[in-house]
């Protein structure tokens, strides 16, 4: 790993934590469920999180991602595995097969439904949190680590206020 030790590795650390973190939940998300509008919605946010993991790459290192510690941020837990509605058969979202074992029900016995409002509920609570971590993360690092975690920040509020409008104007 190429981080150097110190208050700004500890602080680009966090904020890859929660980048890998919403990455992971993303692309969980997307393969796991049925909706299109929730697919196309997770996958637009996935990318902006890949693109969040480069920019911090570009300053902590390319393998410094493997140092990354998870916050707890996103919910993996509704996305990490799957259970086929026919008989009860539980795997993985990302070994999710297309047709269940068990039962012999195709790929779509288990997908997730989950709402394109729950989507966006998501989306806001998530990305105000991250926001709040790199904030936090920012006022531990200088310099070049400084900027980017407070650019990052401003993204993800951003991000966080986009969901709500988009909320709004599901619930209208």
């Amino acid at each position: 790993m190429t981080l150097k030790v110190g208050k700004d590795s500890d602080a680009l650390v966090r904020a890859l934590g929660a980048v890998v973190e919403g990455l992971t939940f993303y692309d969980l998300a997307n393969a796991a469920v049925a909706e299109m509008r929730v697919k196309v919605a997770f996958e637009e946010l996935g990318r902006r999180k890949k693109e969040q993991l480069a920019k911090l790459e570009a300053v902590a290192g390319p393998n410094a991602a493997h140092a990354a510690v998870m916050p707890g941020i996103y919910p993996l837990d509704a996305v990490a595995k799957v259970e086929c509605y026919v008989c009860g058969f539980v795997a993985d979202t990302k070994a999710m097969p297309n047709q269940c074992p068990s039962c012999g029900a195709a790929r779509y016995a288990f997908e997730k439904e989950i709402a394109l409002t729950k989507a966006w509920e998501i989306a806001s609570e998530t990305e105000r949190h991250s926001a709040v971590l790199f904030r936090e993360s920012a006022a531990r690092a200088a310099g070049p680590a400084r900027t980017l975690l407070e650019e990052l920040a401003r993204e993800d509020e951003g991000q966080a206020t986009l969901a709500d409008r988009q909320l709004a104007e599901l619930r209208t």
